[in-house]
This record gives C-alpha cells, structure tokens and sequence, in this order.
C-alpha cells in the first residue's frame, strides 16, 4: 500500500512533496518493528527478577552427573524453591514429547575471531562487530542491562583459574560463531548470561571460561524454542547445543549453546530440569512445550 505522510502507527521520518525517484514520490519512514524487539528485550530482561528464580536458572547447566542433579533438587525442594510434584512430572516429560527430531548435529568447525583489544575500561573492549553493524562489547554480553546474570570478568576471571585475556577471546568466538549468527536470524534473541562465576551450577560449565551462553527470546512463544533449535542445529557452528525445559521458576525454555575452538563435538541434546529427557547419553531435539 502507499506511504501516508503521518497515517496509522508508522513514525515518519522524510517525505517530500517535490522529490522523485522514476516518477514516485521519496519517503523514509520507521515502521517501529527493530524499536518493539528492543523494546521487548529490555523488558524481558529489567522484568521482576527474585532470587529464587535466579537460583533455578542459574542451577541449570545441562549438568550430566545425574547425582549431583538430584541432590540440588532435593536441596530446592527442602527449602519450598520448587516443588517435588514440579520435578516428577518433569521426569516424564521425554516419554510425551509433542514432536522429535533425532537427527545428530555435526561438528563443524567455525573460525576464530581477532583478539579483542583491551580498551583502558576492560568493560568498553570490542569483543566482536557484526556485519550488521551491531557491536559487542563485553559490558553488553557480561553485565545488566544486556544479560539477566551479570558477573565481572576482570575479578571473577583469576578466581576461575583463567585470565581475562582468555575469556573475551572465547566470548568473541562463541559471538562470532553462535550467537551473532542466531541474533541475525532472530532479532529477540537475548542473552541470559554468558561468562560467570565458577561453582554456579555443574562443575563441567564452559560458562567460566566465556565458552558458553543462555539465550531466551523477547518475542517466541513456549513451542517456538523447539522450532528454533532445530535452524541452530543446522545452521551454526557449536561445541555443545541443548534446548532446555523447566518445570520450575517462570517455565520458560531457553537454549544452552557453547563453542570451543578447533574441539567442537556437535553434540546436542534436550534436557528437562537439568537431566537428559531421554536418559543420559540420548542426542535430539524433542518439543517439551505441551508440559
């Protein structure tokens, strides 16, 4: 349909009454859709955050010590952060998925991105620009407001048994190869966190090490999460690629993706409450969102 100078809910930026390109009149105009995806995102992000809902998140790290698992289950439960009858309806879920798909992911390689340059603010460094245009810094992929658990990299990184050299060139690659790729494919696409603390949730975390991130989307519906894995799996490079449930806290799913330089697996699984949904050791994406 035609441009309507200052018609409906697009903002209008230019138009000319005198101005033509092959005899049609020139106007530019915002139709508001990038500004409602950040809109959404932010809102996602600065919405009501307790601490319980932090504590099960951030507990959930596709974890495969089922005995570890199950100790920090009954720790939650004892003190009322979730509920037993939350956790064995979870414990069913495999055996009801809405829709599978088995197919394995592949190891592919990916390509490392050109070390960060360390800005004087160690928080103002450049991990990666995309070719869109979007810059990453490491304030926006470690700390509020870009992600929901924010961590310092310049003091937790020697704690972790890294440095902070090592971190932001691991963020660049999972950037460069996993997240940006995803971004531009899903606008709403958001961080939860990337790098954090060692001892927050299983002991084999790449999170420490800046080698992994949580991503949740502003604007998907519980079931998209499934549809989405599914292009990530074929289409983006990964060291391990999970698509997790939860029966606890806000229920939302989120995708657990990590990359490790010249080693990835390809390895991808679906977890429900931190467990393999079909037994340890079972690859594929499964839709968990009918729970």
């Amino acid at each position: 349909m035609p441009y309507i100078p200052g018609g409906g809910t697009i903002e209008d930026v230019y138009h000319s009454g005198n101005v033509y390109v092959n005899n049609v009149p020139v106007a530019l105009w915002d139709d508001g859709v990038e500004a409602a995806v950040e809109a959404a995102i932010a809102a996602a992000i600065a919405g009501p955050h307790f601490e319980t809902e932090g504590e099960i998140t951030e507990d959930q790290e596709g974890n495969t010590d089922e005995a570890s698992v199950n100790a920090s289950e009954k720790a939650l439960i004892a003190k009322g952060t979730i509920k037993k009858g939350d956790v064995v309806a979870g414990s069913q879920a495999g055996n009801n998925a809405a829709q599978s798909d088995t197919k394995a992911g592949s190891a592919q390689p990916g390509s490392a991105a050109a070390a960060p340059s360390p800005a004087s603010n160690i928080d103002d460094t450049v991990l990666f620009t995309s070719s869109s245009g979007k810059i990453y810094y490491l304030k926006t992929v470690t700390k509020q407001p870009g992600v929901v658990f924010p961590y310092d990299v310049a003091t937790i990184a020697p704690q972790n048994g890294t440095t902070a050299a090592a971190v932001m060139q691991n963020l660049a690659d999972l950037i460069k190869n996993c997240f940006d790729p995803i971004k531009q494919k899903y606008p709403d696409a958001f961080m939860t966190c990337s790098f954090r603390a060692k001892g927050v949730g299983s002991s084999t975390s790449q999170h420490p090490f800046g080698m992994a991130c949580d991503i949740q989307y502003a604007q998907a519906k519980k079931s998209d999460y499934y549809v989405r894995a599914q292009w990530v799996r074929d289409n983006v490079p990964y060291d391990q690629f999970l698509l997790e449930y939860k029966t606890s806290g806000t229920g939302l799913p989120w995708h657990h993706i990590s990359f490790k330089a010249g080693n990835n697996r390809g390895q991808v699984c679906t977890f429900m409450n931190d467990k393999n949904c079909k037994g340890p050791g079972v690859i594929g994406l499964f839709d968990l969102s009918n729970l």
